[in-house]
């Protein structure tokens, strides 16, 4: 068939399967039923020439042809989103005051700013990167906006956006002593990494000492590549001369949530899209595949 354009909506559509996990999330995220999001999926294979999803058991996952064609379908979105920003939402110039615990990355919150700057260019950016805790704190003193933290118990109106997998986390080159105390590597308390690291070692009946406490993921990462021991974070962290350890005999870690916190009076409609942002980039480290 002759294809002048590629539907937008279909390329949205195809993106929140892709980054959500679900079929059903990815239709309430776009506002339409799961059968309307199948029927779409079908007519931008049709559209393309090849399938971007396939089912696979009980779920689907994204074809790899369809992985490539999703980082072309993102750069049309996001342009999308930019020529909008500037033209239709470029008068909203209020401040955007935002707070980012340490784990959602240097490279995501790039994206993130990069993002935020297109679509409000007239707003100034406002950004704290600290604990939980803090945030929490900030948003109640009106001293924030919005927040991207851990799942805590909070009175703040809170949407948890991703669920990931804590894991251990050292240096290739480290050889623990199994005679030995575990060495670990931790944040400043409270901490639910901290927490994690202790507790699952204390299960296991495993010894271990507090080789480093910094309030900085910078300054723990640095001690682990420095072989100083090991810390529990999420494999966000991992990088190319660490591995996750998984031989300490401990219980499994636990999850942990991202969660986006906001204040409890009426914010600003471009909150709205702000949160989307956000989201969006914190899940895109997600794997490629969706289950029904």
């Amino acid at each position: 068939m002759s294809l002048r354009n590629l539907d937008l909506d279909l390329l949205r559509s195809f993106a929140a399967v892709a980054e959500l996990g679900t079929v059903s999330a990815a239709a309430q995220r776009v506002g339409r039923t799961q059968s309307a999001i199948s029927l779409q999926m079908d007519r931008l294979s049709e559209q393309l020439g090849f399938a971007v999803i396939e089912r696979k058991g009980r779920g689907v996952v994204v074809t790899a042809r369809g992985a490539g064609f999703l980082d072309d379908a993102r750069r049309l979105l996001d342009l999308n989103d930019r020529v909008l920003g500037q033209h239709v939402h470029g008068a909203f110039s209020q401040p955007l005051r935002l707070g980012f615990v340490q784990d959602v990355g240097e490279l995501t919150l790039q994206r993130i700013l990069a993002r935020l700057a297109s679509a409000f260019p007239g707003a100034p950016i406002t950004v704290r990167v600290c604990t939980t805790a803090t945030m929490i704190e900030k948003l109640r003193g009106g001293e924030l906006d919005l927040a991207a933290g851990y799942r805590v118990e909070s009175d703040l109106p809170a949407r948890v956006i991703l669920r990931e997998q804590m894991c251990w986390i050292g240096a290739r080159h480290l050889r623990l002593d199994p005679d030995e105390p575990v060495p670990l590597l931790l944040f400043e308390s409270p901490c639910i990494f901290r927490s994690a690291a202790i507790s699952a070692l204390t299960a296991a009946g495993r010894a271990f000492r507090i080789a480093l406490t910094s309030p900085s993921l910078p300054g723990v990462m640095a001690a682990v590549g420095a072989g100083l021991g090991i810390t529990v974070r999420s494999a966000r962290a991992l990088r190319s001369d660490l591995m996750m350890v998984s031989d300490l005999g401990t219980p499994p870690l636990p999850h942990f949530e991202f969660a986006l916190y906001g204040r409890s009076e009426t914010r600003p409609p471009a909150l709205a899209e702000v949160e989307q942002v956000i989201a969006e980039e914190l899940r895109r480290e997600r794997p490629l595949f969706a289950v029904a």
